[in-house]
Formats: C-alpha cells, structure tokens, sequence
C-alpha cells in the first residue's frame, strides 16, 4: 500500500473534489504511479480529518476520470494510463473559451503597434495614460442606460486579476461569499487561494434566486455576493432585468457588497443594465479578454468610493499594474470604436455556432445566440461523460470544474470559441455519443 495523502485540501468547494483533484495533480507529477493502492478510505478520512464518505466519493470521482480502478477485496489503484484517442481520431479541444488570437483582430492592432512603436512616448506618461484608459473603461463597460463615470472605474490585468482583488477586498479569510451552485472556475479558484467559504443558492432559467440568497443570509453571516448575471459561465443564462432588480434588493436588505462579473458582456449589446444600477454597493467587473483575443489581457473594475481603496491595495499586491503596452492598445481599440465592431462581429459567429448546437444536441443544451460556449444538461453520471468523450478524442470541460457544492445540476460546457472545423465536428461527436 501507498503511504500517500495529499498535502492540504483547499476551504473552498466541495472537499471530495478537492481530494480528487489532489489524487489526479499527484499523478500528472509522477508522486503516485499506476499500480501504486492508495490507502483505505477509513484510514486517509482520519489522517484527513474528513468523514469516510467523503473519501470515497473522492475515488468514486477519481475512478470516473480513469484515474483510479477499484479491485474487490484487494483495494484502490493507480490505473494504468489512458489510451490515447486510436489512431485517425482527431483530439478536438472544446474545453477552454478563448477567442481566436488571429485574423480581424490582429489586422486591428497592427496600426496601433505601429503607431506606438514610432512614437517613444506613447506608452508611459502614467498619469495622463491613466486617465484615457479610464475612460475607456467607462465607455466599455456603459450598457442600457447605465454610464460609470471614469474616475469610479480602474483598469487591471485582466478579469481574473479583478476578480481575485475584489474578493479579497470584499472577504476575510474564512468569511462566507454567496455563489451559484455552478460557477466561475475562476472564483472557485481566488476563493481557495483567499481561504474565503463559498456557500451556493439555486438557480431557475432566470439565474440565481433571490429567494434562496434571501434564506441563507437570514441563517448565515454573509460578506458579499457574487453574480455572473450575463452569458454566465457555464450555463449561458443571461438575467432579465426584473431579477436583477430582485436580487439587488435582497443585496439591499441585507447590507451586502456584490461582486459582478460581466466578461462576455459586449457580445450582448441589449442586456439589461448591471446589478450595480441599482445596488450602490457592487463591484462590476468586465474586460476585453474573453471577447476579442487572450493576448489582450486586460479588465476594468467600477467601485463605489468606499470600495476603491481597498480594491486598489489588493489589486497592487495581486499584480501591481497591468501592462501599459497592452492597456494603451486596448484603450486605443475601445476609443476608435474597433473594439465595437469586433464584438459585434463576433457575436454572428457565435450565434451560428449556437444554432448548430441546439440543431445537433436537441433540448439538452442551452447556448444562447451570442454565448461563447454551450452547457450540456446531464441527467446521468457527468463525469463519466466528461471522460468517455474525452476518450474518444473530444476535450470538454465538465462539471467538477464548475462545482462550488456537491450534487451540482450535471452537465458540461463545450466551447463554440475554437476554430469552426474544430467547433462542428466536435459537435457531431458529442451527438453521437450521447445518442448512443
């Protein structure tokens, strides 16, 4: 037997997932090695401080992956590894959502480099740079009505910096922030960095429920909200305005700071104005990342003023700055109204891929017209899915890494951002596969 158990298990999320990643991080580095039998889950649950059931849940979830195979009287083992996809079958990543890195947008920047690069002191002069990239923000950000004034808004290096600065604005460690059971990877990921408690509400097709939030902020002491009220990733539910309203009056009445993430808003131009129109206390953060090109990383965070210092002392220890080549491109792009036009461009693109999902997987998935991505409804082991489409050459990502509970709806997210080859016959496969 394998004297192995993983170094610590993160606060937040659910700890058998926790575990079982910990159980495939081991193995991708070589610390456990197919063959090695892990310990009894009776013995690791009290080295661990864990129930017994939480353990095997963790090997159930680790044996769906392929990670693990389980032998009747003998115990649990590395499993050999996988078999790569056979030969002529092609390895289609439709896992991760980035936007294309190439074609319209790099024509975009081009100019603005060359531009730049003959002008030595475009780039630099800090305090005037600041100001412009604030408006750009502002401009960015503007959507139905609802117009953050530019001295309210502050640029960072990308959505994922925002959102780690706001969380740690917002949370003590330990302290309890309000999710959705199915959420951001990225949230799930600043909240075990922070130690910061996720605690989950449902969602119906109108998003989260404010009578859920409601409920638990009468039963538990609450520090903030967090809403992904537009094209949420991953389910693609975009909020209508009157249960934004609703769950801005909630946040009201319980005196809570929300924390808005809005990465995928420019591909809906007609979404309803932010939470924040009508909660003073919210954090809306956005960006350019997610809807243009990954190069460009750059986000913007608007803050009422007794959230912005302490969302600037976190944001400097997080990353300082974001980099100011990148920041007057993105600034210049949003200010010449090219950015704009990209979005909207790309959101044509996305509305095609869509309708081909909902064509080839029936009512299974839900992919609104300008959504980056489709989620996948599961009524069946989703893990087992994830990992049989996985072998058979097509990478989704699923469900685990959108679980902030245990028992989360299942499902899995497929991207529509990959090239459209790539998009389509991803697609066929996984109608294939889950008609068969």
């Amino acid at each position: 037997m394998t004297i192995w158990e993983p170094v610590g298990l993160p606060g937040a999320g659910p700890r058998y997932l926790a575990l079982a990643d910990a159980i495939g991080a081991d193995i991708a580095a070589g610390r456990l090695s197919p063959g090695d039998r892990l310990p009894p889950q009776r013995e690791l649950a009290r080295r661990l401080g864990v129930t017994i059931a939480t353990v095997g849940r963790a090997y159930q979830v680790a044996a769906r992956r392929g990670l693990l195979s389980g032998e009747v009287g003998r115990g649990t083992f590395v499993a050999p590894a996988p078999t790569p996809p056979a030969a002529g079958v092609p390895v289609l990543d439709v896992a991760a959502v980035h936007p294309p890195g190439h074609g319209p947008v790099h024509r975009a920047v081009a100019p603005i480099l060359h531009r730049i690069a003959a002008d030595p002191l475009a780039v630099g002069a800090e305090d005037a740079d600041a100001v412009r990239h604030r408006i750009a923000g502002a401009r960015w950000m503007a959507h139905a009505g609802w117009q953050p004034a530019p001295d309210t808004v502050e640029v960072t290096a990308g959505g994922q910096h925002g959102l780690a600065a706001a969380l740690a604005a917002v949370a003590q460690p330990r302290q309890v922030v309000v999710t959705t059971e199915l959420t951001n990877p990225g949230l799930l990921a600043a909240a075990r960095l922070l130690r910061v408690e996720l605690a989950t509400v449902p969602s119906d097709v109108a998003g989260a429920r404010p009578d859920a939030i409601d409920r638990l902020c009468a039963r538990r002491r609450v520090a903030a909200l967090h809403l992904h009220p537009t094209l949420h990733n991953p389910t693609g539910v975009t909020m209508p305005a009157e249960r934004r309203r609703e769950i801005a009056a909630v946040a009201a009445a319980h005196d809570l700071t929300v924390v808005e993430e809005d990465p995928f808003g420019a591909l809906r131009p007609d979404r309803p104005p932010p939470v924040a129109a009508w909660h003073p206390r919210t954090v809306h953060l956005a960006g350019i990342t997610k809807t243009l090109a990954p190069g460009l990383r750059i986000g913007y965070w608007y803050a009422p003023a007794a959230l912005a210092e302490p969302l600037r002392a976190a944001a400097r220890a997080l990353a300082w700055a974001p980099a100011p080549l990148v920041a007057e491109v993105a600034t210049q792009l949003v200010l010449n109204g090219t950015a704009r036009q990209l979005a909207a461009a790309r959101a044509a693109e996305l509305a095609g891929r869509a309708a081909l999902a909902r064509d080839l997987l029936g009512d299974r998935v839900a992919a609104d017209g300008a959504a980056p991505f489709a989620w996948v409804r599961l009524d069946h082991d989703a893990e087992a899915v994830t990992a049989l489409a996985r072998r058979r050459g097509v990478a989704v990502a699923g469900v685990e890494e959108f679980a902030a509970r245990r028992g989360a709806p299942p499902g899995l997210r497929v991207s529509l951002s990959a090239d459209e080859q790539t998009v389509r016959t991803a697609l066929r496969a996984l109608a294939r596969l889950l008609s068969g």
